[in-house]
């Protein structure tokens, strides 16, 4: 028999796309920051082209997130997020996808050659133009950037509500 009571986590599949997400995009942020470190073409093309991989597969999965929350049900927040805080929430929910696309698109639009989808299949240049792809790798690196800042944020708002202010809003996740 359902409840009628206001959920007070997400459901399974939101939590899973949410952590899978996260893990990749921590990993190909880590990845990403270390391949200007690697001099061995070997090791730094086996890095690269895993790091594309895993973003081809996290741009569809965000597509997949982005739209199940229209579909998903509701988790409302708790009472200590009321009015222009709710907004701003929401607001800054909204900024991380949208750096989240950002970072992905202009990593995928920067590419000066084609790549193997896991070794296996081959994804052609999107853009032959190298001022093209010179524009979206600074896109890319500045939304990288800004990506790093607002996970910093999201990491740093989890800590102060649930050890600060005693809410236990990490459960809605996990």
């Amino acid at each position: 028999m359902k409840s009628n009571a206001p959920r007070s986590r997400y459901d399974r599949f939101s939590r899973i796309l949410h952590w899978v997400l996260a893990v990749g995009i921590i990993y190909a942020s880590m990845v990403g920051y270390g391949l200007h470190f690697i001099s061995d073409p070997k090791i730094f093309s086996f890095f690269s082209e895993l790091n594309m991989s895993l973003a081809t597969v996290m741009t569809l999965l965000m597509i997949v997130r982005f739209t199940w929350r229209f579909f998903r049900p509701s988790v409302p927040y708790g009472e200590h997020i009321q009015g222009n805080k709710k907004g701003l929430v929401i607001l800054l929910h909204e900024i991380f996808y949208l750096i989240i696309f950002v970072v992905l698109i202009s990593g995928f639009l920067m590419l000066k050659d084609g790549y193997l989808f896991f070794g296996l299949l081959p994804v052609p240049q999107p853009l032959n133009n190298l001022e093209v792809n010179l524009f979206f790798f600074n896109v890319h690196r500045y939304s990288c950037i800004a990506l790093g800042l607002m996970l910093l944020m999201h990491v740093a708002a989890v800590i102060k509500h649930q050890l600060f202010d005693k809410k236990n809003i990490l459960s809605r996740m996990v």
